[in-house]
């Protein structure tokens, strides 16, 4: 990035998916539909999915 002059940046992403009134497994299927999409433009040295508003542990640990 402009600041450090490291190969890095950042990104985000996200979905229209609103997973009140969903249940557990439902949540789990819409999060491992939307990894298998992601899977290609993420990676150690690309990017990390990470937490944000309305994701937390649970959400995370479906898409790994």
């Amino acid at each position: 990035n402009s600041l450090t002059t490291l190969p890095m940046g950042g990104g985000k992403g996200g979905s229209d998916f609103d997973p009140k009134g969903k249940s557990d497994n439902e949540v789990m299927r819409f999060c491992q539909s939307f990894m298998t999409e992601l899977q290609r433009h993420v990676g150690a040295d690309t990017d990390v999915p990470a937490g944000d508003i309305g994701v937390g542990a649970r959400e995370i640990g479906y898409l790994f």
